[in-house]
């Protein structure tokens, strides 16, 4: 009988624990673009971002972009459960190259979404225009 209740807590132990560490790999497909600015020597972004659902938070963010000119982001939940602010990022910093133009957040559709471009004659990175 011991050996049971010790395997069932166990299997209850690794579900648990399953979830609260699984959850941090899931994609966030809400992630708005709250605010934004540029490093002097325009190497670096700083984005300000925020999930526009009312659960949930972001940990991180992974750059798909495979050294092309355009950047897709993709943003990840928080460890610990649905709702676990457990190390929640707002801001994160985004490395830029001179010849850099659009940056992207991904979306539901496994698309991505155009929030930042650079404008070409003026080198200034801005919001779309929708």
């Amino acid at each position: 009988m011991k050996k049971r209740a010790i395997a069932v807590i166990t299997v209850i132990v690794v579900l648990v624990v399953t979830f609260l560490i699984g959850t941090g790999f899931r994609k966030r497909t809400d992630v708005v673009l709250v605010d934004y600015s540029v490093s002097e020597d325009g190497a670096a972004i700083n984005l300000g971002v925020q999930v526009s659902s009312p659960m949930g938070y972001i940990r991180g963010f992974k750059n798909n972009g495979g050294g092309v000119k355009p950047h897709y982001l993709t943003f990840y939940s928080t460890f610990g459960g649905l709702n676990s602010s457990f190390g929640t990022v707002n801001t994160f910093v985004l490395e830029l190259e001179a010849d850099d133009t659009e940056i992207y957040f991904n979306r539901t559709d496994g698309g991505y979404e155009l929030v930042l471009q650079k404008n070409i004659e003026t080198g200034e990175w801005e919001r779309p225009n929708k």
